[in-house]
């Protein structure tokens, strides 16, 4: 039997009348949140321990009913405490992208492709907020203070120099005047395959809490240079390929805005990574730094992200 440690769960399992005994931990991620199988016979059961993170689990509740209405696989909220930041909600079982074998894996991909095209079409919730500049730079100083200049003297000319090139980057993307609903963490550990439904509902989605209105390449980024698992450079130009081709798109422009927020993100994970060594003692996202570093490398030959690759050179690769 497992000891639930949060007074606050252990109060909202006993009046949803779900037994400790009944419980199986699932390894959690990055957040504060922790999450329970309910092991009972016939049912398909998570517990969400959102206690340390209540507003997010209030803005999960919202969207996971706003994706069901559109049509869309999120888990179904079966109880919720919001004061005490607790939930049950359904379980989409162990099918995560990131356990799929390779076969047929490329099919599986467009079937998430086809979901954000047309969930990039929808008219977001109005009370989502913009992925706005100070969001973009703040994502980005995570960067130069957990990693280049952790416990280092920073260089005043290197960080202006770093501004300057990120605002022009930032100004090119504001052309683009479609936004719409960007889930953020749209990644291989997110994404369950739901055998049984049809269509996009195959693709069973999480973690969309922090779900913002921006530029509807933010979440093809995630998917295709998802640091997690590795699909090669081919199979990645393939996939946006597709995603151009059935939106219609222009394929100069959007090229442009995918690599600059697949750098933008890159550079921001691997600040994450490091956050999370030196302040929580998580080691284990070390493992994908190789993997980000090889992304972001490449990312960095596109021409349109030229004076961003000297800035490398002379500051970080030195």
């Amino acid at each position: 039997m497992i000891k639930i440690t949060s007074k606050k769960l252990s109060s909202f399992l006993a009046k949803a009348d779900v037994l400790s005994k009944d419980l199986i931990p699932i390894k959690n991620d990055a957040s504060k949140r922790y999450y329970y199988r309910i092991k009972k016979k016939n049912t398909n059961l998570l517990v969400m321990d959102s206690s340390q993170e209540k507003k997010s689990l209030k803005n999960f509740i919202f969207l996971s009913k706003w994706l069901i209405n559109k049509g869309y696989s999120a888990p179904t909220v079966l109880s919720a405490n919001l004061s005490k930041g607790c939930c049950i909600t359904e379980d989409f079982g162990n099918q995560k992208f990131s356990n799929l074998t390779k076969k047929n894996l490329s099919k599986k991909y467009e079937v998430a492709i086809k979901l954000l095209s047309v969930i990039s079409k929808e008219a977001p919730p109005s009370n989502l907020n913009n992925f706005t500049k100070l969001i973009f730079f703040k994502e980005l100083s995570l960067f130069i203070n957990w990693y280049l200049y952790r416990n280092k003297n920073s260089s005043h000319s290197s960080l202006l120099l770093w501004k300057n090139i990120w605002n022009e980057l930032f100004d090119k993307l504001s052309s683009y005047k479609h936004e719409s609903i960007i889930l953020r963490d749209f990644h291989v550990d997110n994404l369950f395959w739901l055998k049984e439904r049809n269509g996009i509902k195959k693709i069973g989605l999480i973690d969309f809490q922090d779900a913002l209105i921006g530029h509807p390449c933010y979440d093809l980024v995630s998917l295709l240079q998802d640091v997690r698992v590795f699909i090669s450079y081919k199979e990645q130009m393939k996939l946006l390929d597709y995603y151009i081709s059935i939106n219609q798109l222009n394929e100069r422009l959007f090229r442009e805005h995918y690599i600059i927020f697949g750098t933008q993100r890159l550079i921001k994970i691997i600040g994450i990574f490091y956050r999370l060594k030196y302040k929580y003692n998580k080691n284990i996202y070390m493992k994908y730094l190789p993997r980000t570093w090889q992304l972001l490398k490449k990312n960095l030959q596109n021409n349109s992200l030229k004076n961003l690759s000297k800035w490398f050179n002379k500051y970080v690769f030195k």
